[in-house]
């Protein structure tokens, strides 16, 4: 029976390598984690999941929530914490702030998808039936909050803007896609650090303008 050297030696370079998460995933988190910072909302940490990982257990969340079959997730603050519990107890905004905090929450849950689809170049509704289905569920939370006749509009124009976004700080997505298959997960302040590094800019909270994203090729100043 041959020993662990025997079997080590037979291995190629390749088998030796340790486990990365995938391309696709790491791409759709540092998607997600760009609008974040774009936003100027405070990132706790970016993680992308290899498949033995996976295998392995449950990603257990800062909140303690348990996600069994978690290929990756971006962990940061939302705008709107919990869209269902606004809408069935109320959520004291007026009009306006409402649909300002809805279109950049709606930011944070299509960059990812978009960031994958411009990665794998295919259509955003297969990347969202393909592996975005929670995006897809937590922008429905988001888009039931206005009226509905705003939200079809709401949701073109937030797709728009990310694409825009995404494709904007293409660089930048990349950079953090490489540290997260090198790492599989990056606390916060390094994501931050790192998007202004590659960028040249450093967003404060609510300090970008959404109308900036409408202007195809624009840069922020």
């Amino acid at each position: 029976m041959p020993n662990i050297r025997t079997r080590l030696a037979g291995l190629t370079p390749a088998c030796l390598k340790k486990a990365k998460p995938s391309r696709r995933v790491a791409i759709h988190e540092a998607g997600h984690a760009l609008a974040y910072w774009w936003n100027g909302q405070g990132i706790y940490s970016a993680v992308a999941r290899t498949k033995a990982e996976m295998r392995a257990g449950p990603y257990i969340t800062r909140r303690g929530c348990e996600r069994g079959d978690l290929e990756g997730i971006v962990e940061a603050a939302d705008f709107i914490g919990a869209p269902s519990l606004a809408l069935e107890y109320g959520h004291g905004m007026d009009g306006e702030l409402l649909v300002e905090l809805v279109a950049r929450d709606l930011l944070h849950c299509a960059a990812g998808p978009v960031a994958e689809a411009i990665h794998r170049r295919d259509s955003l509704e297969d990347v969202l039936w393909a592996g975005g289905i929670s995006d897809l569920q937590k922008a429905g939370e988001l888009l039931a909050l206005l009226p509905e006749d705003q939200r079809a509009e709401a949701d073109r124009q937030a797709i728009a803007r990310c694409r825009e976004l995404v494709r904007r700080y293409w660089p930048a997505v990349l950079a953090l896609a490489d540290l997260l298959q090198e790492r599989g997960c990056v606390e916060g302040e390094e994501v931050e650090a790192l998007l202004c590094a590659v960028t040249g800019v450093s967003p404060t909270w609510r300090g970008n303008p959404l109308a900036d994203l409408d202007k195809r090729g624009a840069r922020h100043v």
